[in-house]
């Protein structure tokens, strides 16, 4: 529920939808509850969790009786609509318009483009206007028009006030993943819930229904309390699947519920609830709690890596062990998405995307000379070339924002820059950090070129140019000892942390 900055319908927020068929048997326990960590970060961002196809199997499948409504308004997993050409913005990727797109198909590919679980969109059409399980005299045309609350703020007499200009299906399903997006990457105006912190939080519209402390533990619960500013009270979990008392809110409670009851527990971080990843990565740098987990259970310990391993995935990690690559593909616990060997035992080796396709391949080194390959998989170098000497520290970043990631060395606090593969002298020089700092690659603002950082112990000190002087910015993350990684990933453009701890 959003209003032009945080708030939306009152409908979805102050009715507990149980006038709703229950399309399941009721399987969530409100002991379970979290206020301040409603879903993980993993969770919310697994945006190929289901396909197009699935969705609309779940559609089918949770409300098989549905029949439309009184004025012909059809049932969800019916219901069509022309989506229109939309342009990338808010860190969602554009959208090619379609004829008679399904609303399954909506959902799937706003998950896609924005990054964002399907799952989320569709436990969020439930929660602001019950569409899901919706049939007979419960649809018409307005519910559709305001399919997730969004822009649809509260006025006067409680009712809501909708902008016309986010109505409509597909609006209410991509407006909802852009706010997400932006609620997470622009905390200059959205500041309050931010994570790591204490907040006091209102169970009720009406102020004098009071507030409770509540501390937000990871990104993804901030943005449901952007969106929906209110927690469930006492009377609201107590009756779970019903009403509570005149100060009961439902719509973070109707979410979670959802959610459990028909995909299971949002929270379920196994291997950041046993301590027991591999990978602890931070999606901004507004709190050094990590909440996206990655364990690879068929890698042995080696050195890590990060990077977009095949087309339509994100950014991700992966350990070298010997000549031996295992690469995850998402952010949870599993075997590699996929291995293959490059290189020799004992090779330094590095990734990055050679030829602009996309996808990061790796390189070796020996002595000054580089093997680059551009095949995964593959035996041989696609590129052979000198570069640096051989006790240089290596790094690698596209520069100039070519779409090319090219070789940089450095010596002492001297950064010798290369935009080719032609060796030879470095077309940029500059000093940077102290001679024992360890040095980290990254965009640190989005702009689309890799600039450095340093760090000391567990402190960051990154530049968003390539000059001297001072950090642009300065964060506190993990331990002096971890091992460090670098990676775009939530697909918003900005590079941040995350570190293995074999």
């Amino acid at each position: 529920m959003a209003t032009r900055l945080a708030f939306a319908s009152i409908l979805g927020l102050l009715l507990p939808f149980v006038l709703f068929p229950a399309p399941q048997a009721q399987g969530a326990n409100a002991d379970n509850f979290d206020p301040g960590y409603i879903i993980s970060d993993a969770e919310f961002y697994d945006w190929d969790s289901m396909n197009s196809a699935e969705v609309q199997d779940f559609f089918e499948d949770i409300n098989p009786r549905c029949v439309p409504g009184p004025d012909g308004t059809p049932c969800l997993q019916d219901y069509r609509e022309d989506t229109p050409n939309t342009p990338a913005r808010s860190g969602c990727t554009a959208h090619v318009g379609k004829d008679g797109e399904l609303a399954s198909k909506v959902v799937y590919d706003v998950a896609v483009e924005c990054g964002i679980n399907p799952q989320v969109f569709i436990v969020l059409l439930q929660k602001e206007q019950g569409l899901v399980t919706a049939s007979g005299s419960l649809l018409n045309a307005q519910r559709y028009e305001r399919a997730t609350g969004l822009s649809c703020p509260d006025g006067p007499d409680g009712q809501p006030i909708c902008d016309p200009e986010h109505g409509g299906f597909y609006k209410q399903v991509r407006g909802a993943g852009e706010r997400y997006n932006a609620y997470r990457d622009r905390p200059d105006i959205y500041k309050n819930y931010r994570p790591g912190q204490t907040w006091n939080i209102l169970y009720h519209p009406d102020r004098t229904c009071g507030t409770g402390e509540v501390y937000i533990e990871n990104m993804a619960t901030t943005l449901l309390y952007t969106y929906t500013p209110y927690q469930p009270n006492e009377a609201a979990l107590d009756n779970l699947y019903g009403t509570g008392d005149d100060c009961s809110s439902y719509g973070n409670r109707n979410f979670w519920r959802n959610y459990v009851d028909w995909f299971g527990n949002p929270t379920s971080d196994d291997c950041i609830a046993t301590n027991e990843c591999d990978f602890y990565l931070a999606n901004d740098w507004t709190t050094s709690n990590a909440r996206l987990g990655v364990l690879i259970t068929d890698a042995p310990t080696g050195t890590p890596i990060s990077g977009t391993w095949d087309v339509g995935t994100r950014e991700s990690v992966g350990v070298r062990h010997g000549q031996d690559l295992f690469l995850k593909t998402d952010h949870t616990t599993g075997p590699a998405d996929i291995h293959y060997k490059y290189g020799r035992v004992g090779d330094e080796v590095f990734v990055g995307d050679w030829n602009g396709d996309g996808i990061d391949t790796p390189a070796v080194r020996r002595g000054n000379t580089w093997y680059l390959t551009n095949i995964p998989g593959a035996a041989y170098a696609d590129i052979v070339f000198h570069y640096g000497r051989e006790n240089d520290t290596v790094l690698i970043g596209d520069w100039n924002g070519d779409g090319i990631d090219t070789p940089a060395v450095r010596r002492g606090k001297t950064i010798y820059q290369s935009n080719d593969f032609s060796g030879g002298n470095a077309e940029h020089e500059y000093m940077y950090g102290r001679e024992t700092d360890e040095v980290v690659v990254g965009d640190w603002n989005g702009n689309g070129e890799k600039t450095l950082g340093v760090r000391r112990g567990f402190t960051y000190y990154l530049k968003n140019t390539t000059t001297g002087g001072n950090a642009d910015i300065v964060m506190n993350y993990g331990r002096a000892n971890d091992f460090v990684v670098v990676g775009d990933w939530d697909n918003n453009g900005t590079d941040t942390l995350g570190v293995y701890r074999p």
